[in-house]
């Protein structure tokens, strides 16, 4: 059983969990109001939330490796002690030049503090069963952070506390980091892993290769010609990277991606399964935002609340999935991502309602949506854990949330464009039809249901792979291995 000073330790670094996903979502509500107050330019604001993504992704692999060597909960704290100091140059930021800067700066921190989340989770509590409870409290948490960051920024901008407007978007990050180094000293000691070198080669390799892929993938068809450019420079920089990794291993050295993690059974799976799951999560985001502020015509504030259902499903279905799965024969995230598939398939249909009877079956539909969600990601994270042993935590959780961050900018570019060639304009054009927003809407949907029956597919594949013997407890684990957001 999981103590109860472990607990407050692994409820302090979910609270980093809770203030990350914050963050990615309630930048995204108070965009307008940043780009008034600041007087920037869509291109500028659209940089705001790329910086953040782009060094995010781009450190990720690194944050998490340094973990391992260093202690997790050592980097933890020193990223989160960046992120709140950060976090405050944000809300302060006079300019969107100044804004962009730290935001950039922010997405660089939260990179080193994110991955230690879950490797703390995996190298701290060693029982399958109490890893995949603390893995559907990690779950519950993404669906609150989810609910805080969309509604709570509506409500943060509506308020207008003080006269700053959305400042205290960004601000509020300050007091629940300085928290939550006031209660560093309960967080689990692990001991630092290998004497090695960090792989920096492969780093750097890293930091240029994951930028070049999500640059154009972020910004999509409408963004300039030029950022297409990096999906070639990408495969060469990880063709480059590939060679280098095996030179190093055959030298002896440890490199950023161990070969006993990447060739796991089953890993490469399961990355997969992460990357389609989240490509249909943000697509769905993305499009259900559009059909409601410029389709439906709903102000923000009311389209944020309308979200709640989405984290309320979320965490109830990532708080249920671990006794579900004691309940059913088919494997949890398979019965997941198919009712993912047919929500989305029902909201396709909803879209050729009448305009008026739309709002309350799509606040049902969201709903149901974040059940299907919550349902995958806890078995996924705790499957994927489970595949390596805890000396390999901080790599295994670097990659997963890299795949994490490329599922989240393809499903954006993917569901986004088909988007706008349905609709046969940029989204948020004004003198639109509602038929055809509708319209536009309803295709995405059945795209995207597409991709969450892939999903489906991809777990069902998934769960018939045995977890390898990395510890005695894990034959256990494969009760919730069955192939998270962020």
């Amino acid at each position: 059983m999981i103590g109860r000073r472990k607990w407050v330790g692994l409820g302090t670094v979910l609270a980093a969990t809770f203030m990350t996903q914050v963050d990615g979502f309630i930048v995204n509500v108070a965009s307008p109001s940043i780009q008034r107050d600041l007087g920037a330019g869509f291109d500028q604001i659209q940089l705001v939330g790329a910086a953040y993504v782009i060094a995010f992704g781009a450190l990720l692999i690194a944050g998490a490796r340094l973990g391992d060597r260093a202690g997790h909960s050592v980097v933890f704290l020193y990223g989160v002690g960046g992120f709140t100091l950060t976090s405050l140059l944000c809300g302060l930021a006079p300019s969107a030049e100044l804004l962009i800067a730290a935001r950039f700066l922010q997405g660089a921190t939260a990179a080193f503090m994110a991955p230690q989340v879950l490797s703390i989770i995996r190298a701290t509590v060693l029982d399958a069963e109490d890893r995949a409870r603390a893995v559907g409290a990690y779950g519950v948490v993404i669906g609150l952070g989810v609910i805080c960051g969309i509604a709570g920024g509506g409500i943060l901008v509506d308020l207008d506390i003080a006269g700053l407007g959305w400042r205290p978007v960004l601000l509020v990050n300050v007091p629940v980091g300085l928290a939550i180094l006031a209660l560093g000293p309960v967080l689990p000691r692990g001991e630092p892993g290998a004497a090695q070198r960090l792989d920096l080669a492969g780093a750097t390799l890293t930091m240029v290769g994951l930028p070049a892929v999500l640059v154009p993938l972020i910004f999509g068809p409408g963004g300039a010609w030029w950022t297409w450019l990096g999906l070639p420079l990408a495969a060469a920089v990880f063709a480059v990277l590939a060679r280098q990794q095996r030179r190093l291993v055959a030298r002896g050295g440890d490199p950023l991606f161990p070969p006993r993690v990447v060739t796991a059974r089953g890993m490469r799976l399961a990355l997969a399964t992460v990357v389609t799951l989240f490509a249909t999560n943000s697509g769905l985001f993305l499009v259900f935002t559009y059909h409601l502020q410029t389709g439906l015509e709903i102000g923000p504030l009311a389209a944020g609340l309308m979200f709640v259902p989405l984290g309320l499903g979320f965490s109830l279905g990532s708080a249920v999935s671990r006794r579900l799965a004691r309940r059913v024969a088919a494997p949890v995230p398979v019965v997941g991502c198919a009712t993912l598939a047919a929500v989305l398939l029902a909201g396709a249909a909803i879209a050729k309602t009448p305009e008026s009877v739309q709002p309350p079956l799509l606040v049902a539909m969201i709903g149901l949506a974040g059940i299907g969600q919550g349902l995958v990601v806890a078995p996924l994270v705790a499957g994927i854990l489970g595949r390596v042993g805890p000396a390999d935590a901080g790599a295994v959780s670097g990659m997963a949330a890299t795949a994490t961050q490329l599922g989240l900018a393809l499903g954006v570019a993917v569901a986004g464009s088909w988007y706008r060639l349905v609709l046969g304009a940029p989204p948020g054009q004004s003198g639109v039809p509602f038929a055809d927003h509708a319209t536009a809407f309803a295709a995405a949907a059945v795209l995207l249901a597409a991709l969450a029956t892939a999903t489906s597919l991809l777990s069902r594949r998934l769960d018939r792979l045995p977890v390898p013997p990395t510890e005695p407890e894990s034959k256990a684990a494969s009760i919730t291995a069955a192939a998270p957001s962020s």
